[in-house]
């Protein structure tokens, strides 16, 4: 491991040994593919698909450009390009994702990571490790997400929760036991949520029903910077319940070898105080580049709130985060920074 301060971090690979396991059987939208000629296969703790079969079946267009090894798949208005040996995944011409396995040709067939097909179309990938089953879901929707409307004996909208997850999809234990425990984590939550919203909703409409407006709360979880170290799961959160919105974001980082949680420290070789200082001068940064949208002693309130700052994998940057209302009011939204892994 490296210094986050001098640039980047050194990812950490180990040999992991092939074994045994089932025929991967992928759905799309409930529908089993079926692969003639070259089924899905397991590199390097990844799990690999035949990219244009995939893709068709999630209704896009496949072309293949010999000269430059490019596969282009089209679906609505969206531009999904990858290349033989590279890693990374553009759409509409911007990288929206670095894979950790390139792309590679098997009997004549392009094949990518798994990862790479869930975020080409914004679809939901779910990993079952147990059966070897890749369930993809392309209208946003993955086994386990959870979402409840409460309505008045009239019939009125009260309230709406939501929770979803886009997991880790490597064929991992850690990975599956992760996954396991957020889907846990949900079910709490939306409980929580659920009967919360409930009797603030149905208080607030008792007593003014001309002019209430539905609650909600959404949660998002997402996996993000899967690697075969570490990994993160983000949830954004979003609150309505009179007023205005409230929107905040957690992180939980994890040691992807066995599932358990990491702390920055455990990623990096800096010291506490030299993480501090990173922190103070990567947000000191952004107050001096826009001061109008922070506190007049927005660097004061920084200084006495490092501890409040959290951080996440995405591919390969740490971010910094911090949530409103702290150096900045509501309407900034979230604040942050990263920094190159």
């Amino acid at each position: 491991m490296k210094k986050i301060i001098l640039g980047s971090l050194l990812a950490l690979s180990i040999a992991v040994p092939a074994l045994a396991h089932p025929p991967i059987t992928v759905y799309v939208d409930q529908q089993e593919v079926v692969f003639a000629d070259q089924a899905p296969v397991i590199v390097d703790d990844r799990t690999l698909v035949p990219m244009r079969k995939i893709f068709e079946a999630m209704d896009a267009d496949v072309t293949w450009d010999e000269p430059s090894q490019t596969i282009t798949s089209t679906r609505g208005s969206d531009v999904v390009t990858m290349t033989i040996g590279e890693k990374q995944v553009y759409k509409n011409g911007k990288v929206v994702y670095t894979m950790d396995v390139p792309a590679q040709i098997m009997q004549d067939r392009t094949m990518v990571p798994i990862r790479a097909v869930a975020v080409a179309f914004d679809a939901n990938v779910a990993w079952d490790g147990i059966n070897y089953v890749i369930d993809i879901t392309t209208d946003g929707t993955t086994s386990g997400n959870y979402s409840k409307q409460i309505h008045a004996d009239d019939g009125t909208l009260l309230a709406t929760v939501s929770l979803t997850y886009s997991p880790f999809t490597s064929n991992s234990t850690a990975a599956d036991k992760i996954n396991k425990n957020i889907y846990d984590q949900m079910s709490q939550k939306a409980s929580v949520m659920a009967e919360r919203l409930e009797l603030a909703a149905t208080a607030a409409y008792t007593k003014n029903p001309d002019s209430f407006q539905p609650y909600y709360y959404m949660g998002t979880y997402q996996a993000k910077g899967e690697g075969s170290d570490f990994a993160s799961v983000v949830l954004e959160e979003r609150t309505f319940m009179g007023g205005t919105e409230t929107k905040t974001l957690s992180a939980n980082t994890y040691n992807m070898k066995n599932g358990s949680d990491a702390a920055l420290t455990d990623i990096v070789t800096d010291s506490e105080k030299e993480l501090e200082t990173l922190m103070e001068k990567g947000f000191s940064a952004l107050i001096d580049q826009n001061p109008d949208a922070f506190y007049s002693d927005a660097k004061d309130r920084l200084s006495k709130n490092l501890d409040e700052v959290g951080f996440y994998l995405d591919n390969n940057a740490v971010v910094f985060y911090l949530n409103s209302g702290i150096i900045a009011p509501e309407s900034a939204g979230i604040i942050a920074f990263s920094v190159p892994r």
